[in-house]
């Protein structure tokens, strides 16, 4: 095994020692050629000794699993991809593998997990493009690797995680949400949508594939399935018709999807369209969920 520190001495009769890594060099304040020797190997020794420790690790850990030793973290980021693709997430599938294609993740792909230091952790949450976001899936990352034994200990440990700072939600006000509208052109699908976001504060995609066997006109109710809990086997809402909730779905089709074509639309596309919306008018801080805290916000003082 290679010494890391290289001794050296200068014209002025003080030694030096030079690191192989990363080219730093550093005086040992002596002129004595012994002393010197002895520094150099003390260096070197307290260097070798984690080496020598993790080369141990590796061979006990070979001996029970090959994949232990070269198992990357790109590895554990396809198993986990493919979980969701197993449950059926595919809106929390699209949001991992754009997280995992991420410039901060990038240093992550290639390194085994029983290299990884809590300085490579620390670069992931430092970096420029990163924030809250990155937070929470780099944490989610790192419990399946442990939940799974492919970690024997935590890289960082929980106290030592960055805390999660989320940016501040509100919901839709009636003056914005009627400007929206204003922009979408009354009597339009788009117009409806809306509408029907700010009378059932239901989620984008569930209200937008709604159709018509969803609505019991003698209950005065519509009845629908939570999509975001489909791997759980489905959670129900159930909301009552009001009178501006009847004459929205009056004009709507009879038969099949209220909304057909953002029905058909993927949920990035409806939300790019609203943020055009938003953009045109110069609003900040809305998205399509913010009628769903409209809504509650509604019904809490109501």
């Amino acid at each position: 095994m290679q010494e890391r520190y290289w001794l050296y001495r200068r014209d002025n009769g003080v030694y030096y020692l030079q690191d192989r890594k990363n080219g730093k060099q550093q005086s040992l304040k002596t002129k004595d050629r012994a002393e010197a020797k002895r520094l150099a190997a003390g260096r070197n020794q307290a260097e070798q000794m984690p080496a020598l420790n993790l080369a141990m690790a590796r061979t006990y850990l070979l001996a029970k699993s090959p994949q232990m030793v070269t198992r990357t973290w790109g590895d554990v980021m396809k198993d986990k991809e493919a979980q969701y693709a197993h449950a059926g997430a595919n809106s929390t599938l699209k949001r991992w593998q754009k997280v995992c294609r991420s410039k901060p993740w990038s240093v992550l792909h290639a390194l085994p997990l029983v290299e990884t230091e809590p300085d490579h952790f620390l670069s992931v949450l430092r970096h420029p493009d990163s924030g809250s976001s990155t937070n929470v899936w780099l944490r989610i990352l790192h419990n399946y690797a442990l939940d799974m034994s492919w970690l024997l200990a935590a890289v960082l440990p929980k106290k030592r995680w960055p805390k999660i700072h989320y940016k501040e939600k509100r919901g839709i006000t009636e003056d914005e949400h009627r400007s929206i509208l204003a922009l979408a052109v009354e009597g339009t699908e788009e117009a409806a949508y809306y509408e029907l976001l700010w009378e059932t504060g239901g989620s984008q995609t569930d209200i937008a594939s709604l159709d018509d066997t969803r609505i019991d006109w003698d209950q005065r109710s519509i009845l629908y399935r939570r999509m975001k809990t489909q791997n759980r086997g489905y959670e129900f809402a159930k909301v009552r018709l009001g009178s501006r909730l009847i004459a929205l779905l009056e004009g709507l089709p009879k038969q099949g999807p209220l909304l057909p074509t953002l029905a058909a639309m993927s949920l990035e596309n409806r939300a790019k369209l609203f943020r055009r919306r938003v953009r045109a008018l110069g609003l900040k801080d809305i998205s399509l969920h913010c009628y769903r805290y409209a809504w509650a916000e509604r019904a809490r003082k109501a």
